[in-house]
């Protein structure tokens, strides 16, 4: 959509709207995405979500259609249009394009679009990649590290220094120190945080009274033999 404006003497301004499409007036476009992300993108005429790709998947797809929105011409008027689909998609993946989103060309992605959309997002973590190698070799600063450069690294699987992630722990109730999620027992003060998987290995009360229910018989023989 184009604006252009006039002025008449003796007149107010007349603004001229063209509200020819830019592209073709499909009523819905797709698009798809091998992308292991969720985009939330916001617009004037809508909130738009583009799922990620789900493990297993080759690529998840969102549709699009036409929205309508409307020209702010000033004195409480407004004129309204409409955004076609196609125009709205290529909005939307202005900066995705490099993360392996794209428009479909038809209702599916085909192979080729899929395999050319692997190839631009390689590429482009590549990029990133020797971007976090550089900043890394500057001075070994985490800080210079963005989670895209530790995406990039993970996706391509490059093992760099940069790319480690700190693995969240969790709070000790008995005694506050940090232990890994999942632990059985504390390794701090010995405190039994999981009870079923603490027995199950042999450790805390409940395996010393499995040890107590074995030992009672032994005890018991030894004094009938006296």
């Amino acid at each position: 959509m184009n604006t252009t404006s006039t002025i008449t003497p003796g007149t107010r301004r007349e603004i001229l709207v063209d509200t020819k499409p830019k592209h073709d007036a499909a009523a819905t476009v797709t698009i798809a995405s091998i992308s292991d992300q969720d985009w939330y993108i916001s617009r004037t005429h809508g909130v738009y979500h583009i799922p990620a790709c789900a493990t297993g998947k080759a690529y998840a797809v969102v549709l699009i259609t036409s929205r309508g929105d409307a020209l702010d011409l000033g004195d409480n008027r407004r004129f309204p249009f409409t955004i076609s689909a196609r125009e709205i998609a290529e909005d939307l993946l202005q900066d995705l394009g490099d993360h392996g989103v794209f428009v479909c060309a038809g209702a599916r992605p085909t192979a080729g679009e899929l395999s050319a959309a692997a190839a631009r997002r390689d590429q482009f973590y590549q990029r990133l990649v020797t971007d976090g190698d550089m900043m890394w070799a500057r001075g070994h600063s985490f800080r210079e590290i963005s989670d895209l450069h530790r995406r990039a690294a993970i996706a391509l699987g490059a093992e760099r220094e940069w790319a480690y992630v700190p693995m969240r722990m969790n709070d000790c109730p008995a005694c506050g120190e940090k232990v890994k999620p999942g632990v059985a027992v504390c390794r701090h003060c010995g405190a039994i945080l999981d009870e079923e998987k603490a027995a199950k290995h042999g450790l805390g009360s409940g395996a010393a009274t499995g040890n107590e229910r074995q030992s009672t018989p032994v005890r018991s023989e030894r004094k009938a033999r006296g």
